[in-house]
């Protein structure tokens, strides 16, 4: 549908254009008749966005025929060859048209802004939102209104072109990670409403769901998350303006001002007069050695959570106690400040951006001398570019690959709240909770000199990527939670080649050796399943973790036929009560969260009546020792399963 566009310059060309929204119009009916275009009698200035939010319609351009399906943005100019079509008169679609005039800074740019192109977007809900406050504004008498959907029209051009550019930098077949871009989300929305239920609207999901989501990638939960981000914007709009409070409050999202301070309160230990009043006091004294300065304008990290604990799931945010009251040193933050502007005024160590993104992470490295030490570096590529790391590093932050590092004999420096809860792991001494969110103070004071972190881990510290590659050269890796293929990845970052072949060589021969173990006790034709039982929820796994790499992929024990279609290959996590019974197979794995008791009586009778229930074939596991997924983790659980299976036979 669509030529080759340079996508940087259309945007210039946008950004320099003066656009007008002139009206919208929504389809919500049953059998609704498609949108034409030669009755609207466009202008030669007029452009139009088609938001396709359900059902299926055909774009028909002169010979061509495009069928699209929603969710689906289309954009296109005054065209009298092309048409919309509904393929079925009963079929059901909702839409909505958006046309605007442009004056474009010249007659070549009046020209390309009229371009056709069409996508699936990854999100729709905000555009649709957009739509609908454009809609409802201009139906307005009140002139500000309408001048408000006007602003809205530009907002609704930004968020469709940034989601293009987000399809162009994702590799061809996946999808974008739903953390990190609810990460994103947050940090340009917290000052409006948002709930669980709202985020998880935006990735057709359910709040538990994303909730796990969360948890397994960052240790937080979304609203835990929100609360963060909130608090931390609040810190700023107190340190920088005499605001008054109901107005920084206001400003991140919170309309009761007394709500506000007893939250700031409680996850600072000081109320929000007392945080500005210290601070000044601070400041006025930060050049006297003889005083003690303190300084909170780094959120403090949050209490380790695992998916184990109960995880706050209501529509609004509630008042968790998530924070860990810290007032770190002045100091210390002087020296970060420092820090990062002597780096930026230094070479960059990191190239590449968006487009090196679309790369996997290579194997392939160069080797080169530092200028400053006879440190061996070489280029490493990853999610965001390509940066020098050393050869063989020392000094190692991990965000999350804890096991990783650990299995080849490197212990890292730092690693995050959540991931030193790992119980897999008995010794961690010498390594430096760094808080989740990480800690840009304890990172720099661990002098690292290289910090590995995952997308939505690099989101979550303020100022992302760029911040953490000031303080060490940084690298943004996928999580994987494949043992084999990360402790290859990692024996590459750490120039632990032959340890990390040494180690999967001995991995793949105890696969193996497993596997003939429980030949004799398991038939060919026997199916397995893993269900998890939560205080609110049910899960059931598939070949990722909770087991489920282990016996679907290492021990190739069959999954059952539900499981297959609709968990490995499809995208059915959570499942009701009702379907238990489709999803169990001869055999069950289950594991029973803390709290969910009553949720286990509901579900009991159909475990009982199941095939694995009958044959008595249900296996208790500990969701806490089951829920990581590094290579140590692995090697213990591939343990369990095995005399699990093996003492049942016997």
């Amino acid at each position: 549908m669509e030529r080759i566009i340079d996508w940087n310059a259309y945007i210039e060309q946008w950004s320099r254009a003066t656009a007008h929204l002139q009206s919208i119009q929504s389809y919500h009916v049953k059998g609704n008749p498609a949108p034409n275009l030669s009755e609207l009698k466009l202008e030669a200035s007029t452009g139009f966005f088609f938001i396709l939010t359900r059902g299926e319609i055909e774009i028909r351009m002169s010979d061509k025929i495009y069928r699209c399906r929603a969710p689906y943005i289309f954009h296109g100019g005054a065209d009298n060859n092309m048409s919309f079509v509904v393929p079925n008169d009963n079929q059901e679609w909702d839409g909505y048209l958006v046309l605007y005039t442009a004056a474009a800074a010249s007659s070549e740019d009046q020209g390309n802004l009229a371009l056709f192109y069409g996508f699936t977007p990854n999100a729709m809900l905000p555009i649709q939102e957009k739509c609908e406050a454009m809609g409802a504004l201009l139906k307005s008498s009140e002139s500000l209104e309408r001048l408000q959907a006007q602003s809205i029209f530009l907002s609704m051009v930004y968020g469709v072109l940034s989601q293009k550019l987000q399809t162009l930098a994702q590799p061809e077949h996946t999808k974008i990670n739903i953390v990190t871009d609810a990460i994103k989300y947050i940090k340009a929305n917290y000052m409006e409403s948002i709930t669980a239920e709202k985020l998880a609207g935006r990735y057709d999901c359910s709040t538990s769901y994303l909730s796990r989501l969360f948890r397994n990638q960052i240790g937080l939960g979304p609203i835990e998350y929100l609360i963060h981000e909130r608090i931390h914007r609040a810190k700023q709009l107190l340190l920088k303006s005499d605001a008054r409070i109901q107005d920084v409050a206001s400003k991140v999202g919170y309309a009761d001002v007394y709500y506000f301070s007893r939250l700031f309160k409680k996850h600072t230990g000081r109320s929000p007069l007392q945080f500005r009043a210290e601070y000044q006091q601070a400041a006025q004294v930060q050049n006297n050695p003889l005083h003690g300065l303190e300084s909170s304008i780094v959120s403090p990290p949050f209490d380790s959570h695992n998916e184990n604990e109960s995880y706050y799931q209501l529509s609004e945010e509630g008042d968790t106690s998530m924070f860990r009251f810290s007032r770190p040193a002045f100091g210390a933050m002087m020296v970060l400040c420092t820090s990062l502007i002597l780096s930026a005024c230094q070479a960059s160590n990191s190239t590449g951006g968006a487009a090196a993104a679309q790369e996997p992470a290579s194997q392939t490295a160069t080797a080169t001398k530092s200028n400053s030490a006879a440190a061996e570096t070489r280029v490493y590529k990853h999610l965001k570019g390509e940066t020098a790391i050393p050869v063989h590093p020392q000094r190692v932050v991990s965000f999350f690959h804890l096991g990783e590092l650990i299995a080849l004999g490197v212990k890292p420096v730092g690693t995050t709240t959540y991931v030193l809860d790992n119980p897999h792991i008995s010794d961690k001494t010498g390594i430096t909770d760094i808080g989740i969110p990480p800690d840009a103070e304890k990172i720099l004071s661990l002098q690292p000199d290289l910090i590995v972190t995952t997308p939505a881990l690099a989101e979550i510290v303020e100022g992302g990527y760029d911040a953490l590659s000031k303080i060490a050269p940084t690298i943004v890796i996928e999580q994987n939670n494949e043992p084999i293929k990360d402790i290859e990845m990692f024996g590459d970052i750490l120039g632990k080649q032959e340890e990390a072949k040494q180690w999967n060589e001995k991995f793949t021969a105890k696969i193996a050796e497993y596997k003939a173990k429980i030949s004799p006790y398991v038939r060919a034709d026997e199916t397995f399943s893993i269900l998890n039982v939560r205080p609110d929820a049910l899960f059931v796994y598939g070949d990722t973790n909770m087991g489920g790499n282990i016996i679907y992929k290492y021990l190739g024990l069959k999954p059952a036929a539900k499981v297959e279609s609709d968990v490995i290959h499809g995208e059915t996590w959570e499942v009701s009560s009702e379907v238990i019974p489709e999803f169990i197979g001869d055999r069950l794995f289950l594991a029973v969260n803390k709290g969910a008791e009553d949720k286990l009586k509901d579900v009991q009778k159909l475990v009982d009546a199941s095939p694995a229930g009958k044959s008595g074939h249900v296996y208790s596991i500990d969701f806490d020792q089951f829920l990581p997924s590094d290579p140590i983790a692995v090697e213990k659980q591939l343990d369990i399963i095995t005399d699990l299976i093996i003492g049942d036979g016997k």
